[in-house]
Formats: C-alpha cells, sequence, structure tokens
C-alpha cells in the first residue's frame, strides 16, 4: 500500500474508528488511544498491507481486536487491584435536554452484553451493512438481526425503566 492509498482508504476511517472503540470501551481516552495506535502500526506497514476491496472491514475488525485486548488488560489490572483511571469526558453540549438524551441512551446501551452493543453500534451508529457486520463478528446476517433485535430491545426496555423512574422521582 502506498502513501496516497493510505490518505485515501484508511485516514477517512479515523472518526468511524473512534466512535466504534469508545463504544466498546465506554472511555474516550482509551478509544483514541487504540485509534492512534492502530493508525500508527497501519502506517508503519503500509507496504505490507495488500489494498483490499473490503478495507473498511479490515481496519474496524482491527479497532475491535484491540479495544478487546484493552478491555482484557483492564479485567487484570482490575483484578490486580490497580484500577485503570479513566478521566471522565465532558460534553459541551448546546441544549441540555439533547445532551441529557444522549447521555440516557448510552448509558442504557453501556447495560447491554457487550455483543449486543457492538452490534447495534456498527448498524445503527455507524451504518455498517448487516453482510458486513456478520463477517466482522465471524457469524450469519440471521444471527446479527437476532442480536441487533434484542439489542433493540434491550435498549428500550432499559430507557422505558429509566424514564419511568424520572417520572416517579418528578412526581415525589
Amino acid at each position: 500500500m502506498k502513501e496516497l492509498d493510505f490518505d485515501r482508504d484508511i485516514v477517512p476511517l479515523r472518526d468511524r474508528m473512534f466512535r466504534y472503540a469508545q463504544s466498546l470501551l465506554l472511555c474516550a481516552a482509551e478509544a483514541e488511544d487504540v485509534v492512534h495506535d492502530l493508525l500508527e502500526r497501519f502506517w508503519r506497514e503500509r507496504e505490507r498491507l495488500c489494498v483490499r476491496s473490503d478495507v473498511g472491514s479490515f481496519v474496524m475488525t482491527a479497532v475491535r481486536n484491540r479495544c478487546y485486548d484493552s478491555l482484557r488488560r483492564r479485567e487484570a489490572d482490575r483484578r490486580r487491584g490497580e484500577a485503570a483511571a479513566c478521566r471522565t469526558d465532558r460534553f459541551a453540549a448546546e441544549d441540555a435536554e439533547r445532551w441529557e438524551a444522549r447521555e440516557l441512551v448510552r448509558r442504557a446501551m453501556a447495560c447491554l452484553p457487550e455483543r449486543q452493543r457492538e452490534t447495534l453500534h456498527l448498524k445503527d451508529i455507524e451504518g455498517v451493512p448487516t453482510c458486513e457486520i456478520a463477517r466482522m463478528l465471524g457469524c450469519d446476517e440471521a444471527q446479527v438481526r437476532v442480536i441487533l433485535s434484542r439489542a433493540r430491545h434491550g435498549l428500550r426496555e432499559a430507557l422505558k425503566k429509566w424514564m419511568d423512574d424520572e417520572r416517579t422521582t418528578k412526581t415525589d
């Protein structure tokens, strides 16, 4: 892969890589580190990279694998009692209600099982086609649709519960 190919095929995926990493890690600082490390690695090894028609799947699979490695390291650190500190991000939102709604959805997604959260993020936030998600996860498209259905149901239930709790708190 030449420099021009790298700039054309991989660099434009940076924001998508970050959002995906952040959805898996639930930490913007770690997501930035993962994306930076991968872009650096891709750059160093660009001569060995083959130009693929599915470069997006390749890159997003690399992000997923690197995030899982990071999660395993985080869990090992936690077990050793060395809780890894993750700085909390502050969003400067213009509209407080929209920020609260976004935050509520983010928290609800964080409650989903990892595979459901990952699949939901890829499909509904990134707009990745079902067939590509199936390739990335190593399953068939029907299984991806089942995972999506369960994730959306879980998300609806969590949001409904939190909205009901909020209403009862305000009326008390």
